[in-house]
């Protein structure tokens, strides 16, 4: 349960993150 919840925030993060930051990093 927990283990699974924490996996889903971690995805979500990195979900959100490194697009944004490829699209900020391409300009």
């Amino acid at each position: 349960g927990v283990i699974i919840f924490i996996l889903m925030i971690v995805t979500a993060f990195l979900g959100y993150v490194l697009p944004y930051s490829q699209m900020s990093l391409w300009g």
